[in-house]
């Protein structure tokens, strides 16, 4: 069978035997009592779920996706280090303050926080000869010239040199725009691109801006964009905080299983990803939430689905995910399979006979 969000909404009506649909909106009815169905026990029919995950340079964490709930199994692809070890948060801490930044290892930590987002520009200077100006500004603090030459730094006007070479000219600039005290800025170089990122997330930063003709001259030749827009930070969301920070990007380097959240429903023609076999539980628990969100003097919500809870529809559905994994194999991970791991060539120790 095939559950519609517009199927689930007629049981609203129904159970409170009304065409009216209540004013806090059918949506939140039908999306609390999916949150509370998923959360309710650890369905095997929500593990899953898989995704990619990619690395950034310079960034020590990683966004897992929209509805991740928890890690079933976690392992970095294509020989990326020797492994990726989940840890708790303050062994994380520990680890980040030691002197060695390397190992031969990821560790992780799930945490939550806002997703906001920094906005980023590209900085490309061409041909600058002695003189040139660019002028740069965070949208927070007085505007920063940075002037290709020598001459006495103040916190509005700072002087960088000319390369041998492109890549030189962009190196000095970088360090110059990291040197600035006055600009909430970060500046990276590749090549002969200085890649700006604003060091305070949100859509303030936008406003970030490259004027490469300040007095008016067309002096130099450069090439400017802003190419990321900061994102404010909204609902917390799950990330993986790890050590060692990434040196570069790697692209869907670190594969995961995990158990998923709801889905949140949000038009009356999608449909609601549940098996089949749940889908009564559901609509049990759909009917639950709109009885005591409209009338909850008669029974609240925590009655009610504590009598769901408590009911066979719950036991069958439970009974029936569990049916689907009855076997998982011997036990693994004892000391005398860590023994074999570490001792791998005596891996045929008692195979073979003794020579005579």
């Amino acid at each position: 069978m095939t559950l519609l969000v517009s199927d689930a909404i007629a049981h609203i009506r129904h159970t409170l035997a009304s065409e009216d649909v209540p004013s806090i909106g059918a949506y939140r009815i039908l999306n609390d009592a999916g949150q509370y169905m998923v959360n309710m026990h650890n369905w095997r029919w929500c593990e899953g779920a898989q995704a990619d995950l990619s690395l950034t340079a310079s960034q020590d964490y990683i966004w897992l996706p929209d509805d991740f709930r928890e890690i079933v199994a976690i392992q970095p692809t294509n020989g990326l280090n020797a492994g990726f070890r989940l840890t708790t948060q303050e062994r994380l801490l520990q680890l980040r303050s030691l002197a060695v930044s390397n190992s031969f290892e990821y560790h992780a930590a799930v945490v939550h926080a806002p997703r906001a987002a920094a906005a980023s520009g590209v900085i490309r200077p061409n041909s600058i000869v002695n003189g040139d100006d660019i002028e740069i500004t965070d949208a927070y603090n007085p505007t920063v010239r940075f002037t290709a030459g020598n001459g006495s730094n103040t916190a509005t006007v700072r002087y960088y040199a000319i390369g041998a070479n492109a890549s030189g000219t962009a190196s000095n600039l970088a360090t110059a725009i990291n040197e600035a005290g006055g600009l909430y800025l970060r500046a990276t170089v590749s090549g002969s691109d200085v890649t700006v990122t604003h060091q305070r997330t949100g859509t303030r930063g936008n406003s970030m801006s490259f004027d490469t003709d300040p007095d008016g001259t067309n002096s130099g030749s450069w090439t400017t964009t802003v190419y990321q827009t900061g994102i404010d930070g909204g609902p917390v969301r799950a990330r993986l905080d790890i050590w060692p920070t990434p040196g570069q990007d790697e692209l869907d380097r670190v594969m995961i299983y995990y158990r998923r959240g709801w889905q949140a429903c949000d038009s009356d023609n999608a449909l609601i990803p549940i098996p089949d076999w749940v889908e009564t539980l559901y609509l049990t628990l759909v009917r639950a939430f709109s009885r005591g969100y409209e009338r909850e003097s008669e029974a609240s919500i925590e009655a009610r689905i504590a009598e769901v809870k408590a009911g066979p529809v719950y036991a069958a559905a439970m009974l029936r995910d569990k049916e689907m994994v009855t076997h998982v194999g011997p036990l693994a991970g004892g000391a005398a399979q860590g023994t074999r791991q570490m001792y791998d060539h005596l891996w045929n120790f008692t195979s073979v006979n003794g020579p005579s």
